[in-house]
């Protein structure tokens, strides 16, 4: 999840290296004078996260010398914050603060030299509820994005049912997280020494679903036959357009077994899996959905118009999202391991 974040803070930064307005961020190489660039993608169920300040600039990202960040929840000041005195990333802010669902948080941020203020006002979106049923079958399936040709393997098949939030519109994100325990060994001084490891993965397979694909399903076969790319939905969100104040089953897939480590003797032992039903704000769910088309084979800058990225963010530029998670845990065990491999 922190690499998917981190791959989000990526992308917007490239962008509005080259453009910035005030309420849209087009993809495009106009001169504008640096604004105050504010980023985060704030987990309402935790009080470690993590905010970030640059300027904009034509052909790089500027650095701000100094700031001071305030977050205030309901209208109440909950924290001060200013740059780690420690480290030379003076545009990195931790947020400590305890969020809750319905809470109006402001986040005001001004640079030292008095020249930016930004801030932004979110409200921290409610969660969905319980995900109610998950049904998991063993199937061999093509990878996605492993090339043309590559055969099939064993992947693990979630349906997942979730009910929607009735009366009002609602946005969502879906990360299947996989923790993936390994037994490995290797032979030395006439000895077999065992060692452990733990591989985490956030690829998901959403290619086949109704409402991840909004309504375009396709196969693996059908997209490498394919004339033009296709759009993936690599941040996997969706909205409640098509199961509107009702319940709806999803259909997602990921390598549940994964490639171990090379080089090595290894045996897998299990595999935990962390399913998360994010409930996001509409202009997170927009912004990603732009990154979508981005990312996406479909996207030609030299053809297709510029892609209008939304920004909440007053007096500057960026994206600020807020999301509420709702999460379920199940374990895949290995029930073929030998005898020989020693507890974890």
């Amino acid at each position: 999840m922190r690499r998917s974040i981190l791959d989000i803070f990526l992308f917007l930064l490239v962008i509005i290296s080259t453009a910035a307005c005030n309420n849209d961020l087009p993809f495009d190489l106009k001169e504008n004078p640096p604004k105050l660039v504010m980023n985060a993608i704030i987990n309402a169920d935790s009080t470690y996260n993590t905010l970030f300040l640059n300027l904009t600039g034509r052909n790089q990202i500027g650095q701000i010398k100094g700031a001071t960040v305030e977050v205030r929840i309901n209208g109440s000041l909950s924290e001060t914050l200013r740059p780690d005195p420690h480290s030379s990333d003076k545009g990195r802010f931790y947020i400590n603060s305890a969020f809750h669902p319905g809470d109006v948080v402001r986040i005001d941020a001004m640079t030292d030299d008095g020249e930016h203020h930004a801030w932004t006002e979110v409200t921290v979106p409610q969660p969905i509820g319980k995900i109610e049923k998950v049904d998991t079958a063993s199937i061999m399936r093509k990878p996605s994005n492993y090339g043309y040709g590559t055969p099939p393997r064993r992947h693990l098949r979630y349906q997942i049912k979730i009910k929607d939030r009735p009366g009002e519109k609602n946005f969502y994100r879906i990360i299947v997280e996989q923790r993936k325990y390994w037994k490995y060994y290797w032979e030395q001084n006439d000895q077999t020494c065992w060692s452990s490891a733990m591989q985490k993965s956030f690829k998901l397979q959403t290619n086949e679903d109704v409402v991840l694909t909004d309504g375009k399903p396709s196969t693996e076969e059908d997209d490498e036959n394919g004339l033009f790319g296709t759009v993936n939905n690599k941040y996997a969100i969706f909205d409640d357009s098509r199961f509107t104040d009702g319940s709806y089953t999803m259909n997602v897939y990921n390598d549940i077994y994964g490639w171990g480590f090379w080089g090595q003797e290894y045996i897998w032992i299990k595999t935990d899996v962390y399913i998360r039903i994010l409930s996001i704000t509409e202009k997170e769910y927009y912004y990603l959905r732009a990154l979508n088309l981005l990312d996406s084979d479909a996207y030609d800058n030299t053809l297709s118009e510029p892609i209008a990225f939304p920004s909440n963010v007053n007096g500057g530029t960026g994206m600020v999202g807020f999301s509420t998670e709702t999460n379920y845990m199940l374990t895949v065990k290995n029930n073929a391991v030998p005898p020989m491999v020693p507890d974890l």
